[in-house]
């Protein structure tokens, strides 16, 4: 039909353009079928002055008009036209149009081929003169194009401008079109989206991106685009390039703080997989942060809009907790302000990663007392809180249930009356003198292929913490109780280390901590016990190089041997002598030269100077803030000496009766089996050691007089000072059981 419409005008008389309106299914077959014709193209895209400059329309019209004086150009097909002033928009497209409806061609023939303006063609035919005879408008003559326009300065891989543009339209191509371009097009017909920044872009060319545009600068936009220009327009190709594609919650801190594009790329990789992270910590995180500034914030303190009876709560505090491991205390400081908007509840968000927390958890534990998570929430100060139970004959259970007194009260920062008033018995009963000298133990000891460690001001409150650490490190540790030497001064209690032969080192980092005021333990601005976090640190450093040293086997023994203990209770008791001395006090006046006369009961006189085993202090020198020495109370003049060695780890115990009969008066008795033999095997159940008796190479036998009722026990098992496990006592009455009648008598 068109092609019939088109030789008809072809043979008429009539002197203007012929319009040929189609659509864009008929496009390229009726261009097609007017070249066979032969007809010459006139392409618009050849009028433009550049690659982004409208055409010379006027040039254009020139042409037409002066076509038949060039004999070759008798029959002309214009493209490209009707595109162009569609994306003029209406009255452009209108004015030009009227002037071709017009416009004298002489003998020329000139077809029009049009797309996108049928309404103005319609619009014509209003005039009587404009008929069949000088337009077609074909059914179906649907124009459905449509364009995305990218400023040039996104960088958009896309056409190069409006001549690119339109030579792609006078081919008859459809659809959506990017082309870069300034140019103007706002009263464009068709369908236009407008890219003007990178964001835009990147929106444009990954279909199922959807995050917002605050998730990143421009600048960071833009990087992002000139990456996917150069991989395939492939988001997933970058995030592998740069090392995003597998295990995005490992590496966590060095990854997100790396060069700034890659680690804010970083962030985009999680935001735009985080549908697949294992971390649920993370992609809580996420979902709540739309900038990447914030993503760092949110990470440390998301967790503090948790409750800790959130059934998601376990779940987040460890995963959170392996995700900040590696953030610097500046970092964690910064969290630890922000957790304390409900300091009731602040604990439960803290981690033993850093000082800075195990600072703040001692500091919430003196004020607030010890809760059950504390063991999860940082084991090291719940191993220090942890019974121990000495194993020096009779003054056993008295070390024991002192130092159990002296740690939680050296954490709650407290001093109560009963036990000041057993130190102040103990003061003048001086039961410390009946344990042996730390000498004569160390005369005692196998010195062959050992290492001396003197750990300066190491007491004995700290070994349920030191032989839990042993016990983690695969050690084997055997632990002697001794005395100092009065007073407790390094000056009188350091031959031991001057007469080792072998090798051997002194540590004192720990007598510095508890003596130095530098970092914040100072009463005048915190009298908290915080210093007990970094005594933690030294003792465990203490025992990873003896667990080193005796794994490269550089030695068989590692003696870890300390001069003196040092009180934290005497510094908080604050009690001055009543008198004034003739000497100068030393070491914040636990001890002074001797003077007569004096009348101090809590005195002892020894090597020239009156050392005082209670908590008071002698005038005329500084106090303490932090611990002090150089007195005779229990945990300045009780020490231990560690031995540590390679354990056999292939050692295990076993409880042989699976019922044991308990008697009122007699309690019961336990068999134990070894494998392989064990020395010195003892069990604590309740506080309390037992002994055991070897009845053959593999059995033992314990007896236990205060098990006098049925019920079910536990009890740890030691080969020395070492936990070799746990037994399970399943006791009952002699009818067989658990309630028999002599339980009535209690």
């Amino acid at each position: 039909m068109s092609i019939e419409a088109v030789n008809k005008y072809l043979s008429s008389s009539v002197k203007t353009p012929y319009f040929l309106i189609v659509g864009d299914g008929q496009y390229k077959g009726v261009k097609d079928k007017l070249l066979e014709l032969g007809f010459t193209l006139v392409k618009v895209s050849d009028y433009c002055g550049g690659d982004d400059k409208l055409p010379d329309i006027d040039s254009l019209l020139e042409r037409l008009k002066n076509a038949d004086v060039k004999t070759s150009d008798n029959k002309l097909v214009v493209v490209g036209l009707g595109e162009y002033l569609a994306l003029r928009g209406n009255n452009e497209a209108a004015s030009i149009l009227s002037q071709l409806k017009d416009l004298n061609v002489g003998s020329t023939k000139v077809v029009l081929l049009l797309r996108g303006v049928a309404t103005q063609i319609n619009d014509f035919q209003t005039d009587p003169r404009f008929d069949n005879r000088r337009f077609c408008m074909l059914d179906n003559a649907n124009c459905d194009l449509s364009f995305t326009l990218a400023v040039p300065s996104v960088g958009l891989s896309t056409l190069p401008g409006i001549k690119a543009l339109l030579i792609k339209l006078e081919n008859g191509l459809c659809g959506n079109f990017v082309v870069n371009t300034t140019v103007n097009l706002d009263k464009a017909l068709f369908n236009i989206h407008k890219i003007v920044n990178a964001y835009e872009g990147i929106k444009f060319t990954v279909h199922d991106f959807n995050l917002p545009s605050s998730c990143g600068s421009n600048m960071q936009w833009d990087e992002l685009l000139k990456e996917l220009t150069q991989n395939s327009d492939s988001l997933d190709a970058v995030f592998e390039k740069n090392g995003f594609k597998d295990n995005l919650d490992v590496d966590f801190y060095i990854r997100l703080t790396g060069p700034e594009y890659k680690s804010w790329l970083y962030f985009i990789a999680l935001k735009s997989k985080s549908n697949i992270l294992s971390n649920s910590y993370l992609r809580f995180v996420l979902d709540n942060t739309n900038c990447f500034e914030d993503f760092k914030t949110n990470v440390l303190n998301a967790i503090i809009e948790v409750r800790h009876d959130d059934n998601r709560f376990r779940t987040y505090y460890a995963e959170r907790k392996r995700l900040v491991e590696k953030f610097p205390e500046s970092d964690i400081a910064n969290f630890v302000i922000s957790n304390q908007i409900n300091i009731d509840k602040s604990i439960y968000k803290l981690t033993n990663n850093t000082m800075v927390e195990r600072k703040e958890i001692i500091a919430w534990v003196s004020q607030n007392g010890v809760i059950p998570e504390i063991n999860e929430i940082y084991p090291a100060l719940s191993d220090y809180l942890k019974e121990y139970v000495f194993n020096c004959g009779d003054l056993s259970n008295l070390l024991t249930e002192y130092f159990d007194e002296y740690k939680k009260q050296k954490v709650s920062n407290t001093l109560k009356a009963d036990f000041i008033e057993k130190v102040e018995k103990l003061a003048q009963s001086r039961e410390f003198n009946r344990l042996p000298t730390r000498n004569e133990i160390i005369d005692g000891i196998n010195k062959d292929d050992t290492y001396l460690y003197w750990l300066d001001s190491l007491g004995v409150e700290y070994l349920a913490f030191i032989a839990e650490l042993a016990r983690n490190r695969n050690l084997s540790v055997t632990i002697k109780i001794a005395r100092a030497e009065l007073p407790t001064l390094t000056s009188f209690n350091h031959d031991f280390f001057d007469n080792w032969q072998n090798g051997k080192e002194k540590n004192d980092q720990l007598d510095k901590i508890k003596h130095s005021d530098t970092d914040g333990y100072n009463s005048d601005n915190n009298d908290l016990p915080t210093h007990l976090a970094k005594e933690l640190v030294t003792i465990t450093d203490a025992i990873d190089k003896a667990a080193t040293e005796l794994a490269q086997r550089h030695y068989k023994r590692f003696l870890i041997v300390s001069d003196h203990g040092a009180s934290r209770l005497a510094v908080l008791r604050h009690k001055e002598e009543k008198y004034d001395t003739d000497t100068q006090g030393e070491h914040s006046g636990r001890c002074c030269k001797s003077f007569e006369p004096y009348d101090l009961p809590f005195a002892a006189e020894e090597n020239g100077y009156l050392v005082l085993a209670d908590y008071g202090r002698f005038k005329g020198s500084r106090a303490a803030n932090v611990e002090v020495h150089g007195g005779a109370s229990l945990e300045e003049v009780v020490i231990p000496v560690i031995e540590l060695t390679l354990q056999d780890s292939k050692i295990s115990v076993k409880i042989v009766e699976e019922f044991v009969t308990v008697d009122f008066r007699t309690g019961t008795e336990i068999t134990l089996f070894f494998n392989p033999p064990a020395k010195n095997v003892s069990i604590v159940l309740n506080g309390k050691r037992y002994p055991a008796f070897v009845l053959d190479g593999l059995h033992y036998k314990v007896a236990l007089p205060d098990i006098k009722r049925a019920g079910n026990y536990s009890a740890d098992v030691y080969a020395g000072d070492d936990l070799i496990g746990e037994v399970q006592i399943k006791a009952q009455g002699k009818s067989g059981k658990k309630n028999d009648e002599f339980e009535d008598l209690f």
